[in-house]
C-alpha cells in the first residue's frame, strides 16, 4: 500500500497504470493535471461522480462547445431548447416525430419474407407467445452507416425489409424489449425444453418493479399497437429500441457487463431510424456517446476487440459534431492502443489486427473528411 495525500491505493503495475492513464487523458482531453488529481484522490478506481468532481475543480478545461453539421429535414425537439438531451432520463426522453416516420416500407409481396417467427416468453412477466421475428440467414446483405449501424440491403430473392424495424422483441404486458432473443424464455427445439432468459435475477426483479415506468414512457410517446405490428413503422421502431436501452439501462445499474455498450449501439440505430424518418439525429447521437464514453471509462466489454469499435464511432460521431480535437483524441487513442500491444507479450489472437482494422478505418476517414457526400447515409437521397 502506498500513502499519497492521506488516500491509500494499491500499487499498480506499469501495465495497469498506463490503462488507467490512458483512459483518464481520454476522459479529460488530455488534461495530465487532472489526470494526476483524480489518481491522488480517488486512486484507480473510475467512475462518472469522481469524473465530474475532477472536473469542477478545473472549470476551465471543459469540452468545446460547436455548431453540429446540418443534415436532416425536421429538427427534433425532444428537449426545452438548451437543455442538453443527454441529461434527460431514458423514460422521459420522447420524441417529436416526423409525418415521414409514421410510414410503414414495405418490399415487393411477391418476393418471400427474409423474416421468420420465433416463438418467445416473457421472463418478467410471463406472457407467452410474443411476437418476435429474426432474420433468415443470407437473406439480407447489411452496409453500416458511419456510426456503424445497420442498413440492409435486399440480395434480390427476399424481400427488401428493413429489420431494425423489427428486430425488437417487445412484451405487450410489461414492455420488456430486446433485440437479444436470448433474454425472454425460448423453446430449445434440440432439448424440447425452455431455456432460461440470460437476464440475471435480480435484472429481472427490477424489471418487475419497474413495470409501471416503462409503460407511462409508452402511454407518453402516443405510438399505441403499432409498436407490436411487423414491420414497424420508423416512430414505433424508434420506440421499440427506446425501450431496449430503458432494459439495458437497469443491467447498467446491476454492472452487467456489456450493458453501456450496448446502450451506445441502441442509440446510433435510433439516429440512423430518425435520419430514415427525415429527424434530425443530432440528440441520438449524444446521448449514443454518452453511453460509449461510459463503456470505455469502466472497461465494460465483452471481448476487447469492441473497445477499437467504440473508440472509431466515437471518433466519427466528434467528427460529426465538428469537434475536431475531440475526434483526433480518440484516433490518437487507438494509434496509442496499437504501440502499446505491438509491446506486449502475450496478446490473445486477433486483438492487435483487430485494432490496426479500426485504426486504418478512422484515418481512411479522416483523410477522406472533405469528400463530397462524406456522411450520406446508404439508401437516403
Amino acid at each position: 500500500m502506498i500513502e499519497y495525500k492521506n488516500f491509500y491505493i494499491p500499487s499498480m503495475s506499469e501495465d495497469k497504470d498506463q490503462e488507467i492513464r490512458r483512459r483518464l487523458l481520454v476522459l479529460f482531453k488530455n488534461h495530465s493535471g487532472m489526470t494526476d488529481a483524480y489518481i491522488s484522490q480517488f486512486g484507480t478506481e473510475i467512475n462518472m461522480k469522481n469524473i465530474q468532481t475532477i472536473r469542477a475543480q478545473f472549470p476551465n478545461a471543459g469540452e468545446t462547445t460547436s455548431t453540429p453539421a446540418t443534415t436532416a429535414e425536421e429538427p427534433n425537439t425532444a428537449a426545452p431548447l438548451g437543455e442538453s438531451t443527454k441529461d434527460i432520463p431514458a423514460t422521459d426522453f420522447v420524441f417529436k416525430f416526423s409525418n415521414r416516420a409514421f410510414e410503414v416500407p414495405t418490399g415487393d409481396p411477391t418476393k418471400e419474407s427474409p423474416l421468420y417467427p420465433r416463438v418467445v416468453d416473457c421472463p418478467v412477466c410471463k406472457k407467452w407467445g410474443l411476437n418476435s421475428q429474426e432474420l433468415r440467414a443470407k437473406s439480407l446483405s447489411m452496409l453500416n452507416d458511419p456510426f456503424m449501424a445497420p442498413i440492409y440491403v435486399t440480395t434480390g430473392h427476399f424481400q427488401e425489409v428493413n429489420y431494425l424495424l423489427a428486430s425488437v422483441t417487445v412484451c405487450e404486458g410489461c414492455m420488456l424489449a430486446s433485440p437479444d432473443r436470448k433474454d425472454f424464455i425460448l423453446y430449445n427445439r434440440t432439448t424440447r425444453q425452455n431455456q432460461d432468459s440470460q437476464l440475471p435475477p435480480q435484472v429481472i426483479r427490477e424489471l418487475k418493479e419497474s413495470t409501471d415506468k416503462r409503460k407511462a414512457f409508452f402511454e407518453k410517446t402516443g405510438i399505441g399497437d403499432a409498436l407490436f405490428k411487423i414491420p414497424r413503422s420508423y416512430a414505433a421502431g424508434i420506440v421499440s429500441y427506446q425501450l431496449a436501452d430503458i432494459r439495458a439501462e437497469i443491467e447498467g445499474g446491476g454492472k452487467v457487463l456489456g450493458a453501456f455498450y450496448k446502450r451506445g449501439n441502441y442509440w446510433t440505430r435510433i439516429a440512423l431510424l430518425c435520419r430514415q424518418a427525415g429527424m434530425d439525429d443530432h440528440a441520438a447521437l449524444e446521448r449514443a456517446a454518452e453511453y460509449f464514453k461510459t463503456a470505455f471509462m469502466l472497461s465494460d466489454f465483452p471481448k476487447q476487440e469492441m473497445e477499437f469499435q467504440v473508440l472509431y464511432i466515437l471518433f466519427n460521431i466528434y467528427l460529426y459534431f465538428d469537434k475536431v480535437k475531440e475526434a483526433r483524441d480518440y484516433l490518437s487513442v487507438l494509434d496509442k492502443t496499437r504501440q502499446d500491444l505491438e509491446q506486449k507479450e502475450g496478446v490473445p489472437d486477433g486483438v492487435l489486427p483487430a485494432c490496426k482494422k479500426w485504426l486504418e478505418m478512422g484515418k481512411n476517414r479522416w483523410e477522406d473528411r472533405e469528400m463530397p457526400n462524406f456522411w450520406k447515409t446508404p439508401g437516403i437521397t
